[in-house]
């Protein structure tokens, strides 16, 4: 892909994993099927991206991202109506939004007069591996766990309501998964390779220790902490290569 379409492509990836994860609440979820969150999800989407191309003069692209933001998720919600906590319509949301991006990117807006952004005459590498990482650290925390979240009871056909657990700490097993392949992506850009080694040994190791007698929890633990390892690596190695 040439640098002009990474110029496109990472910022708008950036724009959507904001707009999606970091500034989208989980209230905004549930409601976005009544005309005022949907709206203000899409809004937020097209300033996101209208902020982080950088072309200030220049509306059209945002405003084709909005279209087909907005389009994706009115399809979503025709057809799978409010299960939010739906795999397959996560998987296929995501995946349109990522191809509609894609499909942008490859567009060569500047033969038809368009898209110049002021970040391009200054330091471009920079202002990319920013957005990059950024865009890395968003993946591998908001939108890793909440795939893991859906993909986990799925996996195993189980609720987690229904094992006999400990209360434990407020939202600690989120944070410590969101900590976890954070160091994962420091690892795995660093060329670490063995330090994700032993933090993956040694976080099986504890989990399986604490864990309840019963080898149902146990296994289920395993699962998710061997899930969240896995997602972690693969979102760090696909970082890592936008970067360069």
């Amino acid at each position: 892909m040439p640098s002009f379409d990474l110029a496109l492509f990472v910022p708008l990836l950036a724009a959507h994993l904001i707009s999606d994860f970091a500034l989208q609440t989980n209230s905004m979820v549930r409601s976005k099927d009544r005309p005022l969150p949907f709206l203000l999800h899409i809004l937020i989407t097209g300033a996101c991206a209208y902020l982080l191309l950088g072309d200030f003069s220049e509306w059209r692209i945002p405003l084709l991202v909005v279209a087909t933001h907005g389009l994706i998720d009115l399809v979503k919600i025709r057809l799978t109506g409010r299960l939010i906590d739906d795999l397959p319509a996560f998987i296929a949301d995501q995946s349109a939004h990522l191809a509609v991006i894609f499909a942008i990117s490859a567009i060569d807006w500047s033969r038809i007069g368009l898209f110049e952004p002021w970040w391009l005459e200054q330091n471009p590498v920079s202002y990319l591996q920013t957005l990059a990482v950024l865009s890395g650290l968003i993946a591998n925390t908001l939108a890793a766990g909440h795939f893991i979240a859906k993909a986990l009871p799925r996996m195993l056909s189980t609720d987690p309501q229904q094992l006999h657990q400990d209360s434990g700490l407020n939202g600690a097993g989120r944070y410590i998964g969101h900590l976890e392949r954070i160091l994962l992506l420091i690892f795995v850009y660093s060329g670490q390779l063995s330090a994700a080694g032993l933090l993956i040994a040694a976080k099986s190791v504890l989990r399986f220790q604490k864990a309840n007698e019963s080898r149902r929890e146990t296994e289920y633990i395993l699962v998710g902490t061997l899930l969240s390892f896995t997602v972690g690596i693969v979102l760090a190695f696909a970082t890592k290569q936008l970067m360069q």
